[in-house]
């Protein structure tokens, strides 16, 4: 038996609106069965300079102070001259790196 052209197309026409008669998906309702979002973890109350020791007599770099940063557990860190009287500003989630004028590091403190 030959099916010509529009048979062709009236068979397709009815496959796609039998598959379009489909019943949708189940609804599913709202349980506990959902997994909690996951928990950040709170940003470090104070930094621990002894993680940067290993710097200490390194000239200071941008990727460098970046590395102890995260060591410390520091928030943000920055560089200050030997020579700069302390800041009076206190903060202990900062790590504050200290340099000679050639840029070779000489200690750092959480403050």
């Amino acid at each position: 038996m030959r099916i010509h052209g529009r048979h062709w197309l009236s068979l397709a026409a009815l496959l796609l609106l039998a598959a379009g008669c489909q019943a949708p998906p189940k609804d599913r309702p709202l349980t506990s069965e959902v997994p909690e979002p996951p928990a950040f973890a709170p940003p470090p109350e104070s930094c621990l300079a002894e993680g940067v020791r290993f710097a200490l007599g390194l000239r200071a770099t941008q990727p460098l102070l970046e590395e102890m940063r995260q060591r410390s557990g520091a928030r943000f860190a920055r560089t200050v001259l030997s020579t700069d009287p302390p800041d009076p500003v206190l903060d202990p989630t900062r790590l504050n790196v200290r340099i000679e004028p050639s840029g070779r590091i000489v200690g750092a403190s959480c403050q």
